[in-house]
Order: structure tokens, then C-alpha cells, then sequence
């Protein structure tokens, strides 16, 4: 977000324009509000029936996926707000996630039965009954996941080359089955057609994308807008109002 709109971002909110805020999330942000927001929780819950010390919360840091489901935590707290009328996520092509989403639905249902095992043999609870804190988490997940069902739609961006196109549309069919609305595809950098006829690599890059053009458009039924290749710093202020009203147009 730095390079794009030219400002030094500081793990906070920054008003751009008059209808723009925008909050960059990088990855040792989003950790340090998810150790705020559920580190205590989660110890609490393992400390229950585990002998372990506080730094387990450093390797449960590290599993994967972690910084991306509390994005989505951070997404839903937002929506809540009612402080905006839409809210855009741009986040990489990934649906690994979502499936993340339904098996962490699933683990936390098993745990709580698990959990009321426990505790029917346990006399003494050194913290708070862990299982209302799974029971949270759970209902977190299942906000979530409506969250996304009910209140998503997504654009998918590609290249108009091979391997973005099919990336795209196995991307397009997994969001898909997962319940998300699919609004269509952004096609980005495509050449012009009166791109130099004469420049060897130039004609034959933009015959190329014409077919994979053409390979989206056959497969898939969704709207597809394009956006051309532009010369100089993309990041400008008129090349960005550019492509807002190429993608308007389209």
C-alpha cells in the first residue's frame, strides 16, 4: 500500500480521501493484534488439561494460516462497525483459508465434546471453564464463515497469460464451492491492438494474451473487464482514477 499510494503506513487506519480509509495489514501487524485478542484465551484453554508454559503461544504463532484467518476476524469487526459502507479486502489468490475455515468449524465442535469429558473428571478448573472460550471461538468461526457467504463478493485479478488464467479459474470454482458470489474477472496489463506491429516480442506477448483472452472469455460466463498496460508509475493519482474508470466502464 506504501508504494501505491505514496504513504508510510503505521499499523493504523489513514484517511486517503474524502470516501477512503485504508489500513495496510502486514503480517507482524495482524500477529500482534491476534496475541492481544486471543493469546490470554488460548493459554487459558491449554493450561486447562496441558502442563504447558505461556511461550506455547510463540509456536501456535508460527502454524500457518493464522495471519490470514484473523484478517478475516479484523474484516468482520469492521463490517460490524457499521463505520463503512463497503469494505474492500485485497488479499492474495488463495482459497487455502476458507478450507482452513470449515476443518477449524469442525475441530473446535469435536473439542467441545472432548472438553465436557474433561471437565466431568477434573475437580479443580485453574482459569476460566475453557470450554465457553471454544464455544466463543466457534461462534467466531461461524460468523466468519456467514460473514463471507452472506456479505462477500469477489473480483478476481489475472494476468492474460496461461498459468494466471487457469490459477484464476481454479480460484474462481473454489470460492465458489465454498459459497462466496463471484462478481467476475479483471483482466490487468493487456496490450493494446495497435501495439508496435513491427516489434517482434511486443506482437507476439499481445497475440498471447489474445488467446488467453479469448480462454476466459469461453470459460467462464462471469462479467470479465480489462484493464490495458500503461507506461510510466501506475501509482500516480490520474493513471489510478485511470483504471477506476476503466474497470466502471468496462
Amino acid at each position: 500500500m506504501e508504494n501505491i499510494f505514496h504513504i508510510k503506513f503505521e499499523d493504523k487506519i489513514e484517511h486517503i480521501e474524502k470516501n477512503l480509509d485504508i489500513v495496510e495489514l502486514t503480517r507482524k501487524t495482524v500477529l500482534r493484534l491476534w496475541r492481544e485478542k486471543f493469546a490470554d484465551e488460548i493459554y487459558a484453554v491449554l493450561s486447562s488439561f496441558l502442563p504447558v508454559e505461556k511461550n506455547i503461544i510463540d509456536y501456535i504463532e508460527g502454524a500457518p494460516g493464522i495471519d490470514e484467518e484473523f484478517m478475516l476476524d479484523y474484516v468482520l469487526t469492521a463490517l460490524k462497525s457499521k463505520q463503512y459502507d463497503l469494505i474492500i479486502w485485497d488479499t492474495a489468490p488463495t482459497a487455502s483459508i476458507l478450507n482452513l475455515l470449515k476443518v477449524q468449524y469442525l475441530f473446535y465442535t469435536h473439542l467441545t465434546q472432548a472438553q465436557k469429558v474433561y471437565i466431568t473428571l477434573k475437580s479443580v478448573i485453574k482459569s476460566e471453564n475453557p470450554l465457553n472460550l471454544i464455544k466463543k471461538w466457534r461462534k467466531l468461526t461461524e460468523e466468519i464463515i456467514d460473514m463471507l457467504k452472506n456479505n462477500t463478493s469477489a473480483w478476481i485479478v489475472t494476468n492474460p497469460e496461461r498459468l494466471p488464467v487457469e490459477q484464476a479459474l481454479s480460484l474462481g470454482n473454489a470460492l465458489k464451492s465454498f459459497g462466496i458470489s463471484i462478481n467476475g474477472y479483471i483482466l490487468n496489463k493487456l496490450l493494446a491492438e495497435n501495439i508496435c506491429k513491427s516489434c517482434e516480442f511486443l506482437n507476439s506477448k499481445r497475440l498471447s494474451q489474445h488467446i488467453w483472452k479469448n480462454s476466459l472469455y469461453q470459460r467462464s460466463k462471469l462479467p470479465i473487464k480489462t484493464v490495458p498496460e500503461m507506461l510510466g508509475d501506475a501509482t500516480e493519482k490520474e493513471k489510478l482514477l485511470k483504471i477506476s474508470n476503466f474497470l466502471y466502464k468496462n
